[in-house]
C-alpha cells in the first residue's frame, strides 16, 4: 500500500507528465505564475484533471494542479541537471 503523502506527490508527477504530453497547446512564459499558467491553460488543466480520474481513479486537488503547473514552468524555463541535485528521498 502506498502512503497517502507519497501518492499525493506521485500524482503531481503524473499531472506534470500529462502536461508535457500536451505541451504543444500550452501558453507560457518565464515570468508566468502558476496561477496565471492555470488561467491561460484552462483546457489543459481540465484534461489533466480528467485523465487523473480516468487513468488513475484519483481526483487531483487544486493545490496539486498548481504544484504541477509550477513544476512545468520551472522545468521548461529553469531546467536543472542530475549533476546538480541528489536523488529525491521521500520523508
Amino acid at each position: 500500500m502506498i502512503k497517502t503523502s507519497t501518492l499525493y506527490k506521485m500524482m503531481i508527477y503524473f499531472a506534470h507528465s500529462t502536461m508535457v504530453m500536451y505541451s504543444i497547446d500550452i501558453i507560457s512564459n518565464e515570468k508566468m505564475s502558476s496561477y496565471e499558467f492555470m488561467e491561460k491553460n484552462r483546457e489543459l488543466i481540465k484534461r489533466v484533471f480528467d485523465e487523473g480520474l480516468s487513468i488513475m481513479d484519483y481526483e487531483l486537488s487544486h493545490r496539486q494542479l498548481e504544484r504541477a503547473s509550477l513544476v512545468y514552468l520551472q522545468c521548461k524555463y529553469f531546467p536543472t541537471s542530475v549533476h546538480e541535485r541528489p536523488v529525491y528521498q521521500p520523508k
